[in-house]
């Protein structure tokens, strides 16, 4: 779809009632400013973003892709992918990650939110569905492809310790073996 036409059909998530302000607004907060020049990288090295958009079009949401549509503005692309479902994504393995923490207070579980939420891992990208805290850990659902999960463990520690965060992996478990 052009871009032009994603600009004027959907409404921003977030950031302000028009993408001429929640562009600006979103790029005000660092960590989505760096998400935003990763994904800026992206498009330079392939041309394009290996997920489409997906939108609500009777609504005019945006339900995933309000950075890669922010990162496409600064790039200038011509268009994306766009689907009204989450069907047509590529399948995705999910799994369950237990961190150790210490204190955990309402600041550590925002910043971790921030930081781990969504980042390039393996070749693509990993996401993480819902996070929560507990007494002394924090669990998440992630995205992650099989055989990797020793070294998404491992990411997450490494990007919590640069925000000077200390965590320690306790598990990390095959969503659908967990379930089993």
């Amino acid at each position: 779809m052009p871009l032009q036409e994603i600009l004027a059909t959907y409404r921003p998530p977030v950031g302000g009632d028009t993408w001429k302000e929640a562009i600006p607004d979103l790029l005000a907060d660092p960590d989505d400013a760096r998400i935003v020049e990763l994904l800026r990288a992206e498009l330079t090295r392939h041309g394009d973003f290996r997920e489409p958009i997906v939108v609500e079009p009777q609504d005019r949401d945006i339900l995933n892709g309000l950075h890669r549509i922010a990162a496409a503005v600064l790039h200038e692309h011509d268009g994306l992918d766009v689907t009204d479902t989450f069907d047509d994504l590529p399948p995705r393995r999910r799994v369950v990650v237990v961190l150790a923490a210490g204190a955990v207070n309402s600041t550590v579980v925002d910043r971790l939110t921030k930081i781990l939420w969504s980042f390039p891992f393996a070749g693509g990208w990993t996401n993480c569905d819902l996070m929560f805290p507990g007494d002394a850990e924090v669990t998440g659902w992630w995205h992650c492809p099989e055989g990797l999960d020793a070294a998404l463990g491992d990411e997450l520690v490494v990007r919590a310790a640069d925000e000077g965060i200390r965590l320690r992996l306790i598990s990390v478990t095959d969503v659908d073996e967990a379930a089993a």
